[in-house]
């Protein structure tokens, strides 16, 4: 598994993603990303969906990130596996 640094600009959020995370979760992941920095790649697929770490993605891209650590996942989504 490669780790790679991609802008934000260049993600895209799934628009089938069921989990959505309320405004309290992502100031809870702000406050997290700003005092730990990132501790973990979120997960997209080829296309640059995030699969996995959505909520990281909205805490970082409000806090103005320009750049997050992904990994690139050839499973796509959890709902295309079965």
């Amino acid at each position: 598994m490669e780790i790679e640094i991609l802008p934000i600009g260049e993600l895209i959020e799934d628009p089938s993603n069921v989990n959505k995370h309320p405004e309290k979760n992502i100031n809870a992941l702000k406050g997290s990303l700003g005092k730990f920095g990132q501790q973990k790649p979120i997960v997209i697929n080829s296309n640059n969906i995030i699969i996995a770490g959505n909520g990281t993605y909205q805490a970082a891209k409000s806090l103005d990130w320009k750049e997050l650590q992904c990994v690139r996942s050839e499973l796509g989504n959890v709902d295309q596996i079965a």
